[in-house]
């Protein structure tokens, strides 16, 4: 006679202890290494030293029409560096606000390979206009999420996000590789460029119905990985960036009413049986984050968040940069920390509470 199916809230259960053990085991380590704090942080967040913002230092960054990408160019311009903002709509909302702010706009789809060698066209002009300027950094940073489970989701929107979040960032690095190789052979100086790559927490604990953008992420991650030491011979740094949760003022869910309806299209009358009203209450959950996504977009702001920015400034600048820099909430540093410790059911079990979405166990004809 076959063993009794374990279900997720009895796994949670039978591993609660060693789960509670390994919180302990973490609060008593961080009490025992609290005297080493300085050194840890230091190895582990990078040198300190930076080199001084300058108008001779140029950045680029992708996906500047709103979100992360809107306030970090403002934040790179108001330190006084100059700042190449990519933007896919040159007429968007925040590529308007940016030009009116004096910052350089380019148009720039990475999914689209001309778009990107017009990008670099547009930036290695520059370089050549003006002799002091040199291009330090280039920022990945654009990026497209559609949330819906796995099987929702449409071919279309599957190959938008691979497209965009791990072929496009891999498409715009290849292409400024050669510029921002440019002023390292003759070792550490001004013109020493680097790459940036923002990844996502869903690249360290994936999330349900985040499936394709984590899978992205997690292979930006992975390929940062390998990137960083192939391209340390060169002199030219890779670094990740993990920024918090801001997901109601990124306007990344802007899209979302929009990829719903190509969701509820695409489904056969099988699935519509099978499903019930699931996906009407998902979405009808997701209503709010994304009005308020359609309204970072249409009018793009500065994120209130002043430790991401300088988080965002030890990666632009430091002269030893950290492989990786997170930002994160405490809670975030919790749940992480349980998630690398916890057996598998005891993960998911996290991850579905974390999410904290509609289920499908309460669905109505």
């Amino acid at each position: 006679m076959g063993a009794a199916p374990y279900s997720l809230r009895s796994m949670a259960a039978g591993a609660a202890v060693p789960v509670v053990g390994a919180a302990v085991a973490l609060a008593v380590s961080a009490r025992l290494f609290r005297p080493y704090g300085a050194l840890i942080s230091s190895l582990w967040q990078g040198s300190a030293a930076r080199w001084p913002p300058s108008p001779a230092r140029a950045v680029v960054l992708t996906g500047c029409d709103r979100g992360l990408g809107f306030s970090l160019a403002t934040h790179c311009h108001s330190l006084g560096l100059t700042v190449f903002a990519g933007v896919l709509d040159a007429a968007s909302p925040g590529a308007r606000r940016l030009v009116d702010l004096g910052v350089r706009v380019v148009p720039l789809d990475v999914t689209d390979g001309r778009s990107v060698q017009g990008a670099v066209q547009v930036v290695q002009q520059a370089l050549k206009d003006d002799a002091r300027l040199s291009l330090s950094a280039l920022v990945n940073n654009a990026g497209v999420l559609v949330f819906g489970e796995f099987g929702w989701q449409t071919p279309r929107q599957v190959s938008l996000q691979l497209d965009v979040n791990l072929a496009g960032t891999m498409r715009v690095t290849r292409a400024f590789l050669p510029l921002l190789r440019a002023g390292t052979s003759a070792g550490p100086g001004p013109g020493r460029g680097r790459v940036v790559v923002v990844t996502s927490h869903c690249a360290l604990a994936a999330l349900p119905a985040l499936s394709v953008y984590a899978a992205t992420k997690a292979g930006l991650q992975a390929w940062a990985d390998a990137l960083r030491m192939e391209q340390a011979q060169y002199g030219v740094p890779v670094v990740q960036v993990v920024p918090g949760s801001f997901t109601h003022l990124s306007g990344i869910l802007a899209a979302h009413a929009e990829h719903a309806r190509e969701m509820e299209a695409a489904m056969t009358e099988e699935d519509r049986q099978f499903y019930g009203d699931y996906p009407r209450r998902f979405h009808e959950y997701l209503a709010v984050v994304s009005s308020l996504g359609r309204e970072a977009s249409e009018r793009p702001c500065r994120l209130p968040d002043d430790k991401l920015h300088e988080m965002f400034e030890a990666a632009l600048l430091s002269l030893r940069p950290a492989a990786r820099y997170v930002h994160e909430p405490w809670r975030y540093t919790l749940y992480h920390s349980l998630m690398r410790l916890a057996p598998t059911g005891v993960r998911d079990w996290l991850a579905i509470r974390f999410a904290s979405l509609p289920s499908f166990k309460d669905k109505r004809p």
